[in-house]
């Protein structure tokens, strides 16, 4: 081969082979479907909490999920990869985190920040680069803090009723010729309880979903612009106050 092409044509053929054997011989990137998310998923709900065996699988479960959305190998190898990552964000913030205990809930909600800001796009600036994905994360994101703020008010009218009724119950005593000492005490809440309400959100959550809203008011997509405007504009409504300030507030609390 020398004596027909030169040495060093022949140097550089043989290292070029050499190359494309290591590579075939690597393990191939697999190709992720909605289908494959749909099965761990399913997976998912079947294990037990109640083993240590269970729960770990739960865990490398939620965390692969991860991986696939993340990944930039996985996600440039498949031209589709955007449908598969709607599925991931769709069921990690549906499904499996409304099932999840707490350690798992945490664990989805801390992966937020590196599904939504991690990936790179083809212009350079990190974040989601698919208008299909961020529609998912936005409907995500805004049933969160939905659930949220539902539970505040509702905790907040609940603490109202309870304070009216230990009123009305020692203006009853006292007036019996009691002492005036309350019938009852305020619920105790059970802070290290893995299967305590997921409801209201830890004020780091809820300003990280804010900063995701507030991140794609400003996409390169006028849809995903206007999708995030719309939800800001929808929560303020039903709230009635500026949705940046109640958050900001709540942050400092």
């Amino acid at each position: 081969m020398a004596q027909l092409f030169g040495e060093k044509d022949t140097e550089q053929f043989l290292a070029h082979r050499v190359k494309l054997v290591t590579r075939r011989a690597r393990a191939q990137i697999p190709i992720i479907l909605p289908s494959d998310v749909a099965k761990l998923t399913r997976h998912f709900l079947k294990h037990k909490v109640t083993g240590k065996t269970g729960r770990k699988d739960r865990i490398a479960i939620i965390n692969k999920l991860i991986f696939w959305s993340t990944d930039q190998e996985i996600n440039k190898e498949n031209v589709d990869s955007y449908s598969t990552r709607s599925a991931i964000i769709q069921t990690l913030l549906n499904v499996i985190f409304h099932n999840s205990l707490y350690e798992e809930s945490e664990l989805i909600l801390n992966s937020l920040q590196s599904i939504v800001f991690s990936r790179v796009t083809y212009i350079g600036h990190k974040g989601e680069p698919s208008p299909v994905v961020h529609d998912v994360i936005l409907s995500a994101v805004s049933q969160l803090l939905v659930r949220h703020f539902s539970e505040i008010v509702r905790l907040r009218d609940q603490r109202i009723d309870k304070l009216t009724t230990i009123q009305l119950i020692k203006e009853l005593n006292k007036s019996k010729g009691g002492t005036g000492s309350l019938a009852f005490s305020g619920e105790i809440g059970h802070k290290h309880d893995e299967y305590r309400h997921k409801f209201p959100l830890s004020p780091r959550h809820v300003f990280l979903l804010y900063r995701i809203l507030e991140h794609y008011t400003f996409s390169a997509w006028p849809d995903s612009r206007e999708k995030a405007l719309s939800v800001v504009n929808n929560l303020e409504s039903q709230l009635k106050t500026s949705l940046k300030s109640l958050i900001i507030k709540t942050k400092d609390e």
